[in-house]
């Protein structure tokens, strides 16, 4: 799963899931990001090939997003997207048994939409 995430309004913006993590993939999760959410100032990323190929740069310098890396060694730059992560499969992945990644998309659809809306947060 590639995913982008408003880390203040806690909200997962754009994601793709599939079984293998390519630059397109990602370059899709952002565009699904553009087209439904406000453009980002900067987009926070790791340093995987997905991240760091041609394909995602070129998109961020068309939409004039700057793009931080976290640096090697240091997890907690990616802190709150890596959260988001570990909740969505705490929640609704690792509590499912899946017979295929149709299975697999709807559900993290579903999850999605319900942390986007209904999911009672921490933050007041």
């Amino acid at each position: 799963m590639a995913s982008v995430y408003d880390p203040e309004r806690r909200r997962g913006l754009g994601y793709k899931i599939s079984n293998t993590m390519t630059a397109k993939h990602a370059t899709d999760a952002l565009q699904m990001a553009l087209d439904n959410e406000p453009k980002p100032m900067f987009v926070h990323s790791d340093m995987g090939s997905q991240y760091t190929s041609a394909a995602f740069e070129i998109k961020l310098q068309h939409y004039g997003i700057k793009h931080s890396y976290s640096l090697k060694g240091h997890p907690y730059d990616n802190g709150r997207i890596e959260a988001f992560h570990s909740l969505l499969k705490r929640e609704e992945v690792y509590a499912k048994q899946y017979h295929n990644l149709i299975e697999v998309q709807a559900s993290i659809v579903w999850y999605i939409d319900l942390y986007n809306g209904d999911r009672m947060s921490d933050v007041a």
